[in-house]
């Protein structure tokens, strides 16, 4: 039966010094089954493979839709800083201090496999990107116990784009280099560049998960609840001033229209 080859992106996710931050071990496995559950719930419909334990200490899963990776990365964000999240594991203090990160490895490629069905399956499936996946993720690690800032000698010196602000430190290897590093480089200045300071980032990620949400309610949400209706809209009114937040839309916008074509270079059709 002949094999199938389509392109994709896989995300491998792995806890950082896991073994430092827990008790047990059971713990993290906890958490990377509660992302994963997350995950498979919002974008059941357009998974390859569905993310799944890998391991016993990291979480994989794949897209056939190479816009879909914007969306994940950030739906993980959301998922970090929920009420529910901090709840369900309260007594991890690492959680409730939000000092607990993760290594965000995406990898663009071809899966190799044999047929659709076993797609499912990410003990069957096989090919480049799932490799890409796993290798972008130990980079990410490397990068975070070497460098420790983002350093102005990184084009020098092999050092590579430093995610402080964000708890998942993103890298990305894709079947030509230069596409991994490109999209990176715009990770990099949406997620960490644009963002000054704790609460722009907070308020970044709270306009992109509700888009609907008048200023009063992203205010409430920044945790301003107990100031007045109208000082709440002031305050978010001048953050969002203050703020690079409309370029950090234009990125956000141009990553997207970025992977559309990288998967139309590579043979796949993207969403209208």
């Amino acid at each position: 039966m002949e094999s199938v080859k389509l392109e994709a992106i896989y995300v491998y996710i792995d806890i950082s010094s896991s073994r430092h931050v827990f008790s047990t071990l059971h713990d993290g496995t906890k958490i990377l089954a509660y992302i994963a559950d997350s995950i498979n719930a919002a974008y059941q419909d357009h998974l390859l493979t569905p993310f799944t334990i890998k391991d016993g200490d990291a979480i994989v899963g794949g897209v056939s839709d190479f816009q879909l990776l914007l969306e994940i990365y950030s739906h993980c964000l959301t998922v970090y800083y929920s009420p529910d999240f901090r709840h369900h594991f309260s007594e991890i203090s690492a959680v409730a201090d939000e000092t607990l990160n993760f290594y965000f490895g995406a990898g663009i490629g071809y899966i190799d496999t044999p047929p659709t069905e076993d797609l499912q399956n990410i003990n069957i499936v096989n090919g480049s990107s799932i490799i890409n996946a796993i290798e972008a993720s130990e980079k990410a690690k490397i990068i975070m116990k070497s460098q420790q800032s983002q350093k102005r000698s990184a084009l020098y010196n092999n050092a590579d784009y430093f995610f402080e602000k964000q708890p998942f430190k993103f890298y990305c290897i894709a079947e030509a280099k230069s596409f991994g590093n490109a999209l990176g480089a715009m990770f990099f200045l949406a997620f960490e560049k644009l963002i000054k300071s704790d609460k722009q980032r907070d308020l970044f990620r709270i306009k992109d998960s509700h888009p609907d949400y008048s200023n009063i309610e992203v205010g409430t949400a920044l945790g301003y609840s107990a100031l007045s209706k109208a000082d709440i809209s002031s305050r978010v009114s001048v953050l969002i001033a203050n703020s690079d937040y409309f370029l950090y839309k234009k990125v956000r916008s141009d990553i997207v229209a970025y992977l559309a074509d990288l998967q139309r270079m590579m043979g796949g059709a993207s969403r209208d």
